[in-house]
């Protein structure tokens, strides 16, 4: 394959950056497309769909384990997200998908360090309500990578996550997400403000 083309493995997920996933993979030109990856050290794209209709802005993965391989070829490997990509031109040359893609870069822009720091103030939050943590560590330093991890732990709807990872303003990841831990937590609050006292929904 020439530098601007990846092998492309559409499938019923979002990959964000920096999450790691664990995957099963049972069909014969998939399995040949893993090896060819783990054989040359090579990664692969993953976008958001079916064989017959994808999107066209995926995430660049690399398979950092294979966890089991079956004797029937079958495997199981772990992969995580490195660089986001445009699909620019399908291509249908192997027994699984490849395409012609390009590297999409962030916006250049100052980036809103109050907006990031009250992201984490309300991830810190949320975890408290949730899961009882009382010091949770911050999601990390990178504003760049904080409202993917963030989103990458709610359970957002496909649709929203593969937004997420098509807006290439850093700001507007941090308010979109800020927004939907601010509605989370408001509902969580109510629900245990009218819990309290006898342990029923009022």
């Amino acid at each position: 394959m020439t530098d601007n083309e990846l092998p492309l493995f559409p499938l019923d997920m979002v990959l964000l950056p920096a999450r790691k996933v664990p995957l099963h993979i049972f069909e014969d030109r998939y399995q040949q497309m893993i090896r060819e990856c783990l054989e040359q050290k090579s990664e692969f794209g993953l976008l958001w769909g079916t064989d017959e209709q994808f999107s066209d802005v995926g995430w660049v993965a690399k398979v950092t384990k294979l966890v089991t391989e079956f004797p029937d070829g079958r495997m199981n490997i772990m992969i995580e997200g490195t660089s986001r990509f445009r699909l620019i031109n399908r291509q249908d040359i192997h027994a699984y998908i490849s395409g012609v893609v390009e590297k999409i870069e962030d916006d250049i822009e100052p980036y809103d360090i109050e907006l990031g720091n009250h992201l984490k103030t309300l991830y810190s939050k949320t975890l408290k309500l949730t899961i009882g943590w009382t010091t949770p560590p911050p999601p990390t330093e990178d504003l760049s990578l904080i409202s993917y991890i963030v989103a990458s732990n709610l359970s957002l709807p496909l649709d929203q996550q593969q937004n997420l990872l098509e807006d290439r303003s850093v700001n507007s990841r941090l308010k979109i997400v800020s927004d939907i831990l601010e509605s989370a937590l408001s509902h969580l609050k109510e629900i245990k403000r009218r819990t309290r006292g006898n342990g029923h929904l009022a």
